[in-house]
């Protein structure tokens, strides 16, 4: 009785996001940092299973045909959200939440209107990353760059109380091209981890890469690159994709030839303590898109609580951590060749250095410091 009495003082929150809510270490620390703070989170998403969510789950359907996909994606972006999303949407009738975090853009259409009806308090949009100038191919400006512009009209919505995004570039570019408000920023950052710098054989220094298999973020690169090092290096690859995306990555020269390996990918919340073994984390991303140019993602922080040294291009968010901790090295070029001259010029000893300056950021890049900030943003 007193527990029940307990919990219904609690403020209530709703978190939505139109994906696994467990893979998203984004979504994952705002639950967690509300959950901390006072609050009884619910879930919307499409994979509402979460471990520190204490509230209720709600799932979100989607088509079980891929054929039913594909026709949709031919029609008007309107009818198209309608049938592939907006028909899948739970009701939420009788809920009423202090705080509603909305996740992305898919879910845009749907949360401008369902989303006053059981909100009593601040309504928070994150817009994660850039969701615009993905693609330079004819099926990317067809099917997929007309529905995001569409979608993304409604960022512009009374309905959103506060904006929020991952990198300082991000928010501008955001306040210049829509007129809104200037997004806050809350980064990407990882749970601290108690972990020390793995030591670095000189005869094997482990490069690592992990996340999705991206070309547009410069795999292809950092593969080429790998034919091009010196023996004592070796590049590992924990990435995620479809047997299409990760098919010409096992073809390529690099891991038929052993320069480079996969190892399976783990859950987000495991990442740091896989990858602790390893030496530089290579975050090669040649500025193709407006999404590699303001890269501040996931990887970088989850690197540091790994405990590994920083391997960038001028990326420009991610730089000026790079050279405030002189945990990592910047490369002149974005070819592989300058990756590849810029690995094989350092020495055992630097990279040691680079670790143990990863290690002495380690608890305030991470949800220490940034969940405080993220609580005063959203008015928690």
């Amino acid at each position: 009785m007193v527990s029940d009495k307990l919990e219904a003082g609690r403020k209530r929150a709703l978190v939505m996001c139109y994906s696994s809510v467990g893979s998203d270490a984004r979504v994952s620390n705002q639950i967690r940092w509300l959950e901390g703070a006072g609050y009884t989170v619910d879930i919307l998403s499409r994979g509402p299973e979460h471990p520190d969510a204490t509230g209720k789950r709600f799932t979100i359907g989607h088509p079980s045909s891929r054929l039913n996909l594909i026709f949709h994606a031919f029609l008007p972006p309107r009818a198209r959200f309608n049938g592939v999303v907006g028909k899948y949407m739970p009701s939420l009738a009788g809920e009423k939440y202090d705080l509603v975090i909305v996740n992305d853009h898919h879910l845009l259409p749907w949360a401008v209107t369902a989303v006053p009806g059981f909100a009593n308090g601040p309504v928070v949009l994150d817009l994660h990353e850039v969701y615009s100038g993905n693609g330079t191919s004819l099926v990317y400006k067809l099917l997929i760059a007309r529905y995001d512009d569409w979608l993304l009209t409604f960022i512009t919505s009374p309905v959103f109380t506060k904006l929020l995004t991952v990198a300082e570039g991000i928010a501008d570019l955001y306040r210049d091209q829509y007129g809104v408000q200037r997004p806050g920023v809350i980064r990407n950052v990882a749970p601290y981890e108690e972990l020390a710098p793995s030591p670095v054989d000189p005869d094997n220094i482990l490069l690592e890469h992990h996340g999705y298999a991206a070309v547009e973020r410069g795999i292809d690169l950092m593969l080429d690159a790998a034919l091009l090092l010196e023996p004592r290096f070796t590049l590992v690859l924990m990435v995620l994709g479809t047997d299409e995306t990760l098919g010409p990555i096992r073809a390529h020269e690099a891991v038929v030839t052993g320069r480079a390996v996969l190892r399976d990918p783990v859950p987000v919340t495991d990442v740091a303590r896989a990858v602790n073994d390893c030496d530089l984390e290579l975050i090669f991303f040649p500025p193709r898109f407006a999404n590699n140019q303001y890269a501040l993602p996931n990887k970088f922080f989850e690197s540091i609580q790994g405990r590994l040294g920083i391997v960038i291009g001028h990326s420009p968010e991610i730089e000026p951590f790079v050279v405030q901790h002189g945990f990592g090295l910047v490369i002149d070029g974005w070819e592989a060749k300058n990756l590849a001259d810029a690995l094989n010029a350092l020495t055992a000893d630097e990279i040691t250095a680079m670790k143990k300056a990863a290690d002495a950021a380690a608890a305030d890049l991470s949800t220490i410091g940034e969940g405080p900030r993220f609580l005063a943003e959203v008015g928690a």
